[in-house]
């Protein structure tokens, strides 16, 4: 869920090529596995961000998608005049986690941004089911995704963009080998490093994760 008691602060992380490749797949727990995006995950996308508070209503949820991840979408439109998108894209680049009872209770998203006019891959919409937190599966879905880019992206360092209120998925990216970016954004001033981002999450990371997360910015 997203802290929205904590200031909001705009963030970017990036992991260099080679780090991707450190990042192991864990093994899930007992009857949970790992698919890929199939006829009808919109929906099931779109649950899962409005119950980790991304979107207050679920039609919000369902436009989102469409615009960003199907070739009728202005997002993905906008993308594919620069960059070449296959029309089986989500089904190579999207993660779900499914549990034993068959719900979608984590997705993360291997995708691609518009960088100043430049191909940049991106770790994209993470989230997990409220009711399934601490059983790692975040930890999980995002080192699915990110060994995706070892064969879609070879040789290429990933971004994110991330924001205060998912501070405990900083963390998680932090320990896969992400650093936050002083000034490296994918759109105009929208980072936040020089912005007050360091007063806010001494307030909620816990040393010596916090000054590590500092020091090694670039």
């Amino acid at each position: 869920m997203l802290q929205k008691s904590v200031p909001f602060k705009s963030i970017y992380m990036k992991i260099n090529a080679d780090d991707i490749k450190k990042i192991d797949v864990p093994t899930l727990p007992e009857g949970f596995i790992y698919r890929f995006y199939q006829e009808g995950d919109q929906e099931n996308w779109a649950k899962l961000e409005t119950l980790v508070a991304e979107f207050d209503e679920i039609e919000a949820a369902r436009a989102r998608f469409e615009s960003e991840f199907l070739p009728s979408g202005d997002r993905y439109q906008a993308l594919d005049t620069l960059f070449t998108i296959e029309n089986d894209a989500l089904s190579q680049r999207q993660v779900f986690i499914e549990a034993p009872n068959g719900e979608v209770v984590a997705t993360a998203t291997a995708w691609m941004a518009n960088k100043f006019g430049e191909y940049q891959p991106i770790l994209h919409w993470v989230s997990v089911h409220p009711e399934y937190q601490g059983l790692q599966l975040g930890k999980s879905v995002v080192a699915k995704a990110m060994t995706l880019f070892n064969e879609l992206e070879p040789g290429k360092d990933v971004m994110l963009h991330t924001q205060t209120w998912s501070y405990p998925a900083i963390v998680l990216y932090h320990k896969l080998g992400f650093y936050l970016c002083k000034t490296e954004t994918l759109r105009k001033d929208d980072n936040d490093f020089n912005n007050g981002l360091e007063e806010v999450l001494k307030t909620v990371i816990k040393e010596p994760v916090f000054s590590k997360l500092m020091e090694e910015a670039r």
